[in-house]
């Protein structure tokens, strides 16, 4: 799932070549607000979810988002 969710990122940046680790910051990715907004809404999209605005804003880390998408699809 984690590549996955590495996918959907690079996408929305529109650059291949990012690296990322289940420890790097949200706030490290570089998204506007709208970037964010984006990022979640194709999340949903890609696993028919939900993410609620408390959880979006609970995202510390990549590894934060991976286990709010595993927890929704249980």
């Amino acid at each position: 799932m984690f590549e996955q969710l590495v996918n959907i990122y690079r996408n929305i940046v529109g650059n291949d070549e990012v690296e990322l680790t289940p420890k790097t910051k949200v706030s490290d990715l570089m998204l506007s607000s709208l970037g964010l907004i984006q990022l979640v809404c194709a999340i949903e999209d890609e696993y028919d979810i939900e993410i609620t605005n408390s959880e979006m804003k609970s995202f510390k880390t990549i590894q934060d988002v991976v286990r709010v998408v595993e927890k929704k699809l249980k």
